[in-house]
């Protein structure tokens, strides 16, 4: 309960995520990480360096999206180009979460 009512709300593609979920695979929806687990994962991800994540084993892509807004956060705070025009530093043709 306390997690639940200090964590911010996911935005609906995490809803539609975990409706799909339990629409198409109904036995295996508990195994969705849920908004408190994918809030913290999001957290992390934006914490670490130059937004690099590595994911292992994803299910139905719940936990897996919530790194990329993290990480995608992180990139754009380390000062990565969001859209690929490049800032004159040579790496214009790196692709970022975006």
């Amino acid at each position: 309960e306390y997690s639940a009512g200090h964590t911010s709300p996911a935005p609906s593609l995490y809803e539609e995520i975990e409706l799909s979920t339990r629409q198409f695979i109904p036995t295996g929806a508990h195994m969705v990480s849920g908004s408190a687990q994918g809030r913290l994962l999001t957290t992390l991800a934006s914490m670490s360096r130059e937004g690099r994540v590595l994911e292992v084993g994803t299910f139905t892509g719940y936990a897996t999206a919530c790194f990329l807004e993290g990480s995608a956060n992180a990139a754009e705070a380390m000062g990565r180009p969001s859209s690929g025009g490049g800032d004159g530093d040579g790496d214009a043709g790196e692709s970022t979460c975006e």
